[in-house]
């Protein structure tokens, strides 16, 4: 099972495993290490690359943009804005608690179905871990749910706010993905992937001050800057800020408008319509500028020509764009990228003269005028190779590669040196309860809110607030108003979780609640405790002790026995329940997951037919070939077996292009089964004459190599232990192997090649097994061992005097022990 970090983009996904090796990106079927972060839905579903062959043609059932709508509500301005640019319907999904979530509106397996977009994203979740599974197949000898990544960190952006972290989880667990340990930032992900190996290389030990560096990320659909400090073992990032609505498609989309624009201008009057009112013709002028805008980006191109075939009411168009034109229309979004690092280098309290480095990742990146913005904003050496920006991370893979790197830090099952990373909250985040307020003790502050978890404050963290509540206790926690100075999205609600806890009514006493911001950077109550002060009462059984250790003639005074009160504090856990804006109950998960399910089973069933289709289809043409051919099976059939198969051929691939395109599976294999009927003797007398002579051959060799063995060793020494009995039996068993074979030869000869084979290759290698089986073991038997000779023991003459066993005594002990009696009544 592989251990994986997945960048869950907006136009494209990567995944990458980590391995003993290192980390590996996983290529796709078509060998691409980018993944389309889309889902085409139609009889069956199609997915990543797949998805992308028939998007344009199938743009009201691709889904994609499932990172920029997962978790949020569907009536939400950013909600609204972005499903304006998707080609697809957008439908609101209800939930339990009356909140409204955002759905798609396909036609599936002939039906007209809505489904989640969370569930649409898990999907894409899935795919991209089966990517892994096939990978790791190709060098495992088990099956490939087998072999399904365990360990999962996946890397979403900072700006994110709680209900879209829950969201992509809700649709982890949707597609059946267990083993997430972790949502990851992003700029942590790159910083981790950049940092962890510098680290192995020494390259921040010697330093007095840690290493700065700042990471400007430009991806298809947002924005970031990050500036993260260095220390042996340990990343700390210092700021992270924002522009989530600036991205490469906004450029993408300059020159699409622009397009669109010219093509009016020139074929005014002969258009039916608005050029962007057409999502179809919108799709293709969109791929069009892509590839002129990679054209435009290296350095020194200076035009890039665009021509379409075909755009709208079967018009052509052919147009250069040049790229001060370029420049100059995107000029707007260019003025867009100084704000994210003067807010980062302002709050870091740093200028672009301490960092270390700047390093660009993300495909936005490498278009020419962002980089030299980006390095005028900085004031840095445009004449320097990049305009002074550092590249030594693959733009497109930094971030799968980190998040792969995290996942192999949190797994049990990779020994990685820790590595220490300090993160960043986002947003702060307030904690307020309700009901009125008792007296507050002694040295406490009458309060009903704190910010709990401030902006860039680290988590996984767990704090606590007490209170003083009788009854049911409401605690919420929201964004705090200063959030939106930090760049929380307009008009998107601040609400995350209500907790409600249970108390005893008539309480007095404190209740804690403990908050907790867990790995993903979700808020949740780890626990509600009621602490109770009770008092022990115990007697002072320490006088006795004194009394016994008193000096003798002391007088001890006699005190009556006093009872000590000591206080100890009970904690107690109290029940409570939580609930979120955009909540998914247990049931919706479980109706989802069914419904995953079954579309899963209709996808299975969908390519075991299509496959079976593609085997009876390739059946036929090889067949159909091969039957007419002189160098083929022509020569192995007789002419009715022939023109029989040819007629039988012929029909079913009639039937196949006519009425059988949409037929089941079961229709299909009975098919094929019934032209192999015919094809299948035709072949085997193909495959016998080309088999059989080796097969003879071989027999013949095994019956000349006993015979030989078998003439050479009668007499011989080294074979006397065989018996006559056994030498008879290899003489006859190489007679009657010699004999069968010049019999079967003998009458296969006289059979023509288009009847069946009086003996078959695999007779005849049974033959030569039976043969060696029967000769091999007496051939190779061993030599019995001879006995052993019996070892007499040397006759010991007795001494002249002695009894035999005085003698024998007196040998076998020293001369100074020969009296031990004496010696010892001596002493």
């Amino acid at each position: 099972m592989s251990v994986v970090g997945l960048d869950f983009g907006n136009q494209n996904a990567v995944i990458a495993a980590a391995g003993r090796g290192g980390v590996d990106v996983i290529l796709n079927g078509g060998s691409n290490r980018l993944n389309a972060a889309m889902i085409g839905f139609n009889d069956s579903r199609s997915m990543g690359e797949n998805a992308s062959i028939t998007a344009s043609s199938n743009y009201r059932n691709t889904i994609k943009c499932m990172k920029r709508l997962i978790g949020l509500d569907f009536n939400e301005p950013r909600a609204q804005a972005e499903m304006k640019l998707v080609p697809f319907t957008c439908v609101p999904i209800k939930h339990a608690n009356g909140a409204v979530s955002i759905g798609v509106q396909v036609n599936f397996n002939h039906e007209t179905v809505e489904i989640p977009i969370e569930a649409v994203a898990g999907m894409l979740v899935r795919h991209m871990g089966e990517l892994v599974a096939s990978k790791s197949a190709e060098s495992s000898t088990a099956e490939q749910k087998d072999l399904f990544p365990s360990d999962w960190v996946i890397a979403i952006p900072g700006y994110y706010t709680d209900s879209q972290r829950k969201a992509l989880l809700a649709g982890c667990q949707i597609a059946g993905i267990e083993g997430v340990q972790r949502l990851m930032h992003e700029h942590t992900a790159t910083a981790l992937a950049y940092g962890i190996f510098k680290d192995i290389r020494k390259e921040f030990t010697n330093k007095e001050t840690a290493t700065n560096v700042m990471f400007l990320d430009l991806g298809a659909s947002s924005y970031s800057c990050s500036i993260v400090s260095y220390a042996p073992g340990k990343l700390t990032v210092k700021s992270a800020q924002f522009d989530e609505n600036l991205g490469g498609r906004d450029f993408d989309m300059k020159i699409t408008e622009w397009i669109a624009a010219k093509f009016e201008e020139k074929f005014k009057g002969k258009l039916s319509g608005k050029v962007m009112d057409r999502p179809k013709t919108v799709l293709k002028i969109l791929t069009a500028a892509e590839k002129a805008k990679k054209t435009l980006s290296p350095s020194g191109v200076k035009e890039a020509r665009l021509s379409l075939e075909m755009v709208m009411d079967d018009l052509d168009f052919n147009i250069t764009l040049t790229a001060p034109e370029y420049e100059a229309m995107c000029s707007p979004l260019l003025a867009r990228l100084s704000a994210p690092i003067e807010r980062a280098l302002a709050e870091a309290g740093m200028t672009s003269k301490d960092m270390d480095s700047i390093e660009i990742v993300g495909g936005g990146s490498r278009v020419g005028c962002v980089k030299r913005t980006l390095a005028g904003i900085l004031d840095l050496d445009a004449t320097t190779n990049n305009h002074g920006l550092s590249t030594t991370m693959n733009a497109d893979e930094a971030v799968s590669r980190g998040a792969a790197l995290q996942s192999a830090i949190l797994s049990p099952r990779f020994k990685v040196l820790p590595y220490e990373i300090v993160e960043a909250q986002p947003y702060p985040v307030r904690i307020s309860w309700e009901g009125e307020d008792p007296a507050p003790a002694e040295g406490e502050e009458a309060v009903n809110s704190v910010i709990m978890f401030d902006r860039n404050s680290n988590f996984n963290i767990v704090r606590r607030v007490s209170l003083r509540r009788p009854g049911e206790i409401v605690v919420n926690a929201s964004y705090d108003e200063k959030a939106d100075s930090f760049g929380f999205p307009s008009g998107a609600s601040k609400d995350i979780v209500q907790f409600k806890i249970k108390a005893p009514e008539g309480n007095t006493n404190k209740i804690r609640v403990n908050v907790k911001q867990d790995i993903n950077g979700s808020i949740l109550l780890s626990s509600a405790q009621m602490m109770e002060e009770i008092i022990e009462e115990e007697p002072a059984e320490s006088k006795k002790e004194e009394e016994v250790e008193a000096k003798e003639g002391e007088e001890v005074k006699k005190e009556e026995e006093k009872v000590e009160k000591k206080k100890k504090t009970k904690k107690t856990f109290l029940e409570f329940t939580q609930t979120r804006p955009l909540d998914w109950t247990k049931a919706e998960l479980d109706a989802a997951f069914e419904k995953e399910v079954a579309m899963a089973n209709i996808d299975r069933v969908f390519k075991e037919t299509a496959d079976m289709r593609n085997e009876l289809e390739s059946y036929i043409y090889d067949m159909r070939d091969k039957i007419i051919s002189e160098n083929q099976l022509k020569a192995f059939a007789t002419d009715e077996e022939r023109s029989a198969f040819s007629d039988s051929l012929e029909k079913t691939e009639n039937w196949l292009y006519e009425d059988g395109f949409d037929a089941v599976k079961k229709v299909y294999a009975e098919k094929v089964a019934a032209l192999k009927v015919l094809g299948s003797p035709i072949e085997m007398r193909q495959r016998e004459s080309k088999t059989r002579p080796n097969a003879v051959a071989v027999l013949q060799r095994t019956v000349e190599k006993f015979q030989s063995w078998l003439n050479t060793s009668t007499g011989e020494e080294q074979y006397s232990h065989i018996t006559e009995e056994e030498f008879k039996k290899c003489h006859d068993s190489c007679d009657a192997s010699s004999s069968w074979m010049y019999d079967m030869m003998d009458k296969q000869g006289s059979v023509a090649a288009n009847q069946d084979p009086v003996v078959t290759t695999a007779e005849i290698n049974a033959k030569t097994n039976e043969l060696t089986k029967a000769i091999s073991p007496i051939m190779h038997k061993p030599k019995p061992k001879p006995k052993p000779e019996e070892k007499k023991e040397p006759e010991e003459k007795a001494a002249e005097g002695a009894e035999p066993m005085e003698t024998d005594e007196a040998a076998k002990k020293p001369a100074e022990e020969t009296e031990p009696m004496e010696t010892e009544s001596t002493a």
